[in-house]
């Protein structure tokens, strides 16, 4: 294929995603392919360094330059209740596949990510999250999730680790969060550590599956100050009230998102 014919397809593919419904397409197996190969490089450029969880930020790296085209801008805030030493659990909503973008923007140093199994067969992603010391959990499997918990509990407190956790524990777009699920909050109180709220504000303005859009748009990230886990008695109360938090800022970043993207 001569170099002629290689721009002659890019530039058709850019036209085309313009257009309604096959923009959508476009957009969204480009973005499949970013998390692959942007994976894969990263993977590959960590080998040298091993397992790692530094090795996030030079994956993230690759994966924001591979999606700038797509236009979707992340505005963190509260930024600097990240940089915290002492461990603890990051609890974030979970909406859609493009939340892998957002968490590069608010990735805390010495972290790992609880991800469910059937990621561990991704292309490209899986090599990324080995290096990375990822962990799987099997969400259908009480025995196999207890057994994740107890190790991602063993690696909190023998290496200080920051856990990132989505509790909700599959993607919702809708503005009302799921019941959060307990893994996170057993973590915290067992290992005594306190939680992190972080909430992305709505992505219905340049991201809607049933709408067949994917465009360029912009998502306020908040990180709330910390909860102190040892202040509740039950891992239902600790739960409880951090979806309530969560909840109300939720609601406030979405009518903030709702200027932003006019």
């Amino acid at each position: 294929m001569t170099i002629t014919a290689i721009i002659f397809i890019v530039a058709a593919l850019i036209l085309l995603a313009q257009v309604p419904v096959i923009g959508f397409y476009i957009r969204a197996v480009y973005y499949g392919l970013c998390l692959m190969i942007g994976g894969l490089l990263g993977g590959i450029a960590s080998i040298p360094s091993g397992k790692s969880t530094n090795n996030h930020f030079r994956m993230f790296r690759i994966f924001q330059a591979m999606t700038w085209p797509m236009g979707i801008k992340f505005e963190i805030r509260n930024s600097e209740i990240l940089n915290d030493e002492k461990p603890y659990i990051i609890i974030a909503n979970h909406q859609s596949a493009l939340d892998v973008l957002g968490m590069s923007y608010a990735w805390p140093v010495n972290c790992i990510v609880m991800l469910k199994s059937s990621l561990r067969y991704f292309p490209g992603f899986n090599l990324c999250a080995y290096l990375c010391e990822s962990v799987y959990i099997n969400r259908f499997s009480k025995e196999k999730a207890h057994k994740t918990v107890d190790s991602t509990l063993a690696e909190i407190v023998e290496k200080k680790r920051k856990v990132w956790i989505y509790p909700e524990g599959t993607r919702n777009p809708e503005p009302t969060l799921l019941p959060f699920k307990k893994g996170a909050f057993i973590l915290a109180k067992q290992a005594k550590i306190p939680i992190v709220p972080c909430v992305f504000s709505t992505h219905k303005y340049f991201y809607n599956q049933s709408e067949l859009k994917l465009t360029g748009g912009r998502c306020i990230i908040d990180i709330l100050p910390e909860v102190d886990s040892a202040k509740f008695e039950t891992v239902d109360e600790l739960s409880a009230h951090c979806r309530q938090i969560m909840q109300a800022h939720r609601e406030k970043l979405d009518n903030e998102a709702a200027n932003l993207n006019r």
